[in-house]
């Protein structure tokens, strides 16, 4: 969960997101309509739950920008579909807190407690996510660092009760994903960041699992901000062949193994080359290749 530069589609600092923050449209543009035509090719179809993962840089300019590259989401799945993006928190004191760091006594004092309401998102894991938090009925789930937000029919069953140490195991939002037999759309966003692959790190049956620990300031029934601990599986480095200076992370391994393999569906939307992936199908394939490379 620590921010690893340029990892899960960020593109925060392009100037094709600035145009996409005031909704800036292009007369060159692509259109909603033929985004949608794009996606249904690659796969979505109505009542489909899906993950989303986007580089708005990759698409290219929307007529309409960021809100209606949602909204032509949201219409590939129509009706009854359900979009999921990994929103986190632009404020989450992961790295300040991580493996027993600390902050000040005045840096606690000042730092804002997280609700899910009103949380921005961290800009490195796609601005898309905060377009979908802005979309009406989104819910946003209550853990900070691992914070995810859904919009459509489905949307609170997914997101459900999200706890301190559930990231992306069992009881988190990734783990309902599978569940729903759900899939996971990688628009035009890199390899390194299929997050359910997260959830195959987590289950599967493999020895010496990194974790680490970190502190998050949260709201408690009264309303007051209390600051606690956590203890997860490191996202980052599930194991310490992963951790090597230069090395790849699982997730990039296996979701490069497993596109390698003729997995999932391959496909352009816009100007973004993308994969559309069963999330069961892919956390299976992960989980086995970790049992049997280092079970």
């Amino acid at each position: 969960m620590a921010r690893k530069a340029g990892t899960n589609g960020g593109d925060a600092r392009s100037d094709r997101v600035a145009d996409a923050m005031s909704g800036a449209a292009s007369s060159e543009g692509t259109t909603p309509a033929t985004l949608v035509r794009d996606l249904r090719a690659l796969g979505l179809a109505a009542g489909d739950v899906v993950m989303v993962h986007a580089s708005l840089k990759a698409i290219g300019p929307v007529a309409g920008g960021a809100a209606a590259v949602v909204a032509a989401l949201l219409d590939s799945v129509a009706p009854g579909g359900t979009l999921m993006g990994y929103a986190s928190w632009e404020r989450s004191p992961y790295e300040e807190t991580l493996n027993g760091a600390t902050l000040s006594a005045a840096e606690r004092e000042a730092w804002p407690a997280f609700d899910p309401a009103t949380a921005g998102v961290w800009p490195g894991f796609g601005l898309l996510n905060a377009f979908l938090c802005a979309a009406p009925g989104a819910v946003r789930s209550a853990h900070p660092d691992a914070s995810m937000v859904a919009v459509g029919a489905r949307a609170g069953e997914l997101i459900g009760e999200h706890r301190l140490g559930q990231a992306f195991g069992p009881g988190s939002p990734v783990e309902r994903l599978v569940a729903m037999g759900g899939k996971v759309l990688m628009l035009g966003a890199p390899l390194d960041a299929v997050t359910v692959l997260h959830y195959a790190e987590a289950i599967a049956a493999i020895p010496g699992k990194r974790r680490v620990t970190y502190e998050m300031p949260m709201l408690d029934a009264t309303g007051a901000k209390v600051w606690r601990l956590t203890e997860e599986f490191d996202s980052n480095h599930i194991l310490d062949c992963f951790a090597a200076e230069g090395a790849m992370d699982a997730v990039e391994t296996i979701a490069r193994l497993y596109v390698g393999d003729g997995r999932g569906r391959s496909g352009q939307v816009g100007l973004a080359a993308c994969h559309l992936f069963d999330a069961g199908d892919i956390v299976a394939y992960g989980k086995a290749w970790l049992e049997r490379n280092f079970g």
